[in-house]
């Protein structure tokens, strides 16, 4: 795995509001690893959707984490 380290991107509401929009979308498509047939595709999707998921929690606002 890359660990890259990068400088922080700055955005403004309207990219963040889009970057969620995207991120939510690539979301529910991989929810559909229940439908892969091969293993190692079924273990690449669990970690993009990990993946996914904590670029999702890291774009809610400070105020909405529970």
């Amino acid at each position: 795995m890359n660990t890259t380290t990068y400088e922080p991107l700055p955005l403004n509401d309207e990219e963040l509001a889009v970057l969620t929009e995207l991120l939510e979308s690539g979301l529910a498509r991989l929810i559909e690893i229940r439908h892969a047939h091969h293993r190692a595709f079924r273990d690449e999707l669990r970690h993009r959707l990990a993946v996914v998921e904590e670029l999702m929690e890291r774009c809610r606002p400070a105020s909405a984490a529970v």
